[in-house]
This record gives structure tokens, sequence and C-alpha cells, in this order.
């Protein structure tokens, strides 16, 4: 298994443990490109999570995503394996 799915993984798994609902989004020829990988919601908070490896490139059209939900209240982030913890602090603090 690959270092990215292995990590998207972890991450599904913990979210899920700790409570929150977690849709995985696959990209396909009918759907829209650029949506983050993970939609989450998190004690009624929605949260979009775009996974990237270490040395991920995010696109512009994935910035753009990014930016449409954070101006519409939402929560939508980057997230990298170096990150996890941090990410996992800031998941706790919504989840109070």
């Amino acid at each position: 298994m690959g270092q990215e799915k292995n990590f998207e993984n972890r991450v599904k798994k913990w979210l899920r443990d700790n409570g929150c609902y977690v849709v995985k989004y696959y990209g396909c020829g009918t759907t829209r490109a650029g949506v983050p990988d993970l939609l989450v919601c998190v004690n009624g908070r929605f949260v979009a999570v775009e996974l990237k490896s270490d040395d991920g490139v995010v696109s512009q059209l994935q910035y753009r995503h990014i930016q449409r939900i954070i101006d519409s209240g939402g929560d939508a982030l980057v997230l990298r394996p170096g990150e996890f913890e941090k990410f996992k602090a800031y998941i706790r603090r919504l989840m109070r």
C-alpha cells in the first residue's frame, strides 16, 4: 500500500474513532474536480481535508475549492503527515 493511502487510512480511522462523520470523496469523470479528499463533520462543523504527502503539490483548483469552503463558513485545510498531531489537536478543540 502506498504511503499516501496509508496516511489517508490512518486519518479516516482516527476521525471515526473519535466520533466524526467522514466521507472519502472520489473524483471521476462525472464528479467535480478539485474537491478535497475527505468531507468531515465534527460536532456539527463542516471540515474539508485535502490529503497530501509531505512533498505533494496542491493544485490551483484544489486551492480554489478550499477557499470557497472557507468563504462559505466551513473549515478546509491541506493535511500532510508531518502535521497530523497538530490536526488532531485542532479536531479535539472542535469537539469541545
